[in-house]
């Protein structure tokens, strides 16, 4: 067997799109190492890393050397010191951003009123999503889903729903598919968030779902709600105030809740992320 398919053998258990990026990443630094990774001294692969200047290539890059030594039992101290380094700069230049974004960002009630003009302007589909990253905190991935009026249509593991309850005036937002459902750790042992329900009974929510849904039932155009799935990241910012896009929506949330300590635990249920990261990340007191 060789190294890359030992290799792709140990990631089995992670999704797809991970093994795939596991598998560029790995050809990758295989093109600069010119030689089985595992064959390449610490000391040298280090030197390789350092050239690159991309933050961001750079530890996916370290992180693929990383699996491949702890895979064949290696000595990582050195690559696990520059892995700790590159944590601190990425802390502080979150804290140098956080400067930027606590000047310009507008405010939660700018994002709540947002969300009530477009509710009077019958923009029900930018509604439905300003709502639910307002009030639910989610990513992009998670605005992906089907609106459904029985529960047995809701039964697909692989994708999110809103079971619409007429007769009980709620909605079961079933999600199934989000960056957090699962997580594979070394051992094989599923850590992931596994399905998550929030149940939406806001009057104004229910009424932009049935609108939506009675377009959908008549094949109007103007009710497909993310005509591109894989351009879902473009329909979202398009969608929001100012274009600002989920991630900086997540972070007006936060810090307007941040001295809230049981909103900070709802949110972070509803984001499937522990409160300590949030606040590392997306809170932009964190200066």
């Amino acid at each position: 067997m060789t190294e890359f398919e030992e290799f792709m053998e140990s990631v089995s258990t992670k999704s797809q799109a991970t093994q795939k990026q596991y598998r560029l990443q790995y050809n990758k630094l295989l093109r600069m190492t010119e030689k089985p990774i595992g064959d390449t001294g610490e000391a040298k692969m280090l030197e390789i890393l350092n050239e690159i200047e991309n933050r961001n290539t750079q530890n996916a890059l370290l992180n693929i050397s990383l699996l491949i030594r702890k895979m064949k039992g290696l000595g990582i101290s050195k690559l696990e010191s520059l892995r700790e380094k590159n944590k601190t700069k990425l802390t502080e230049s979150v804290k140098a951003k956080n400067v930027a974004l606590k000047e310009n960002l507008p405010s939660y009630q700018d994002l709540l009123d947002y969300n009530q003009y477009l509710y009077g302007k019958n923009e029900w589909i930018d509604f439905i999503i300003n709502y639910l990253l307002i009030n639910v905190q989610v990513r992009n991935k998670d605005l992906d889903f089907e609106i459904v009026t029985r529960k047995r249509d809701a039964n697909d593991k692989e994708k999110n729903y809103m079971f619409l309850q007429n007769n009980l005036g709620k909605v079961q937002y079933i999600r199934n598919v989000y960056k957090t459902a699962k997580i594979i750790k070394p051992d094989g042992r599923d850590a992931g968030h596994g399905q998550k329900v929030n149940v939406i009974k806001d009057k104004q929510f229910i009424h932009a779902l049935r609108r939506v849904l009675d377009g959908q039932k008549k094949g109007l155009d103007t009710a497909v709600f993310i005509p591109t799935k894989s351009a879902i990241a473009y329909y979202i910012m398009k969608a929001t105030y100012k274009q600002l896009g989920e991630g900086n929506y997540f972070k007006i949330v936060v810090n307007h809740f941040r001295s809230d300590p049981l909103k900070l635990k709802e949110i972070s249920d509803n984001r499937g992320t522990n409160i300590v990261n949030i606040l590392e990340n997306y809170d932009i007191e964190n200066q």
